[in-house]
């Protein structure tokens, strides 16, 4: 017995000291969503408990846990329906996209990658762009408070994501002896997000929006936008596997 636990303890030692733990990659569908949330505002003059957000996005500087140089594009929907009414901060937000792009595989985890895993990153499979495509789904509660001219909301709620594609391949060749996956391609994953708003009169609503999603790991997001009374909408962001950049849609009133 004495001698298969300093077996284990040496076999552990000799393992960290060659660099032999192995990575952690995931779906590039376990990311925040490019979701812009409709503040209560008059959309054409009309104020409704139901609303309709479409957007378009795409991002570049792609950076992540073991990911980097990508790029991606795709578009959202989300319905918002505040049940109370208008006048009542409480919301339920459903929302569903797509984005595809493409994305090398990388070594952020300081200490976590194999000698193996950094060998193969060093040749040129390990420099190529891999593309993905992904579905996720969001389903989320939460509350908008005015605080004078200010707006301050808190959400949370559950997201799904399944996808595929070469990216996708790679990480399952990857997962048999250099590295572990996280997933299967999809998932599910919790959701939280913390806002504030401004309101500029007859001019509309300027938010930022922080979006966390969580389990196992942690990936952030971050978005401002800028909400017209016409119902036209845009803005930037900032989100681990998504990119930077820029997004823009239209809200419809029912």
């Amino acid at each position: 017995m004495k001698k298969s636990i300093l077996f284990c303890m040496l076999s552990v030692a000799a393992m960290s000291l060659c660099g032999c733990l192995n990575p952690h990659l995931s779906s590039m569908g376990a990311s925040t969503m490019v979701v812009a949330h409709q503040p209560r505002l008059a959309v054409n003059g009309e104020n409704s408990a139901m609303n309709l957000s479409v957007d378009a996005f795409g991002g570049a500087k792609m950076t992540g846990r073991n990911v980097k140089d990508g790029f991606s594009a795709g578009a959202t929907a989300s319905l918002n329906y505040r049940p109370l009414g208008t006048m009542t901060p409480l919301y339920v937000e459903a929302a569903f996209g797509g984005k595809g792009g493409k994305a090398s595989f990388d070594c952020s985890e300081v200490g976590k990658c194999n000698d193996f895993y950094n060998a193969w990153l060093e040749g040129p499979d390990g420099k190529k762009k891999y593309s993905f495509w992904n579905l996720q789904e969001r389903i989320a509660v939460g509350a908008d408070f005015d605080v004078g001219p200010l707006i301050l909301g808190l959400g949370a709620g559950i997201q799904l994501f399944e996808g595929g594609g070469d990216f996708d391949d790679m990480r399952d060749y990857l997962g048999k002896s250099l590295a572990e996956n996280d997933d299967e391609g999809y998932g599910v994953k919790l959701y939280s997000t913390a806002r504030v708003g401004a309101r500029l009169g007859q001019h509309g609503v300027l938010a930022l929006d922080a979006d966390f999603m969580w389990l196992k790991t942690l990936n952030v997001g971050f978005m401002l936008n800028y909400f017209h009374p016409s119902g036209f909408h845009g803005g930037v962001f900032a989100a681990e596997k998504v990119g930077y950049g820029v997004n823009f849609g239209k809200t419809f009133s029912f």
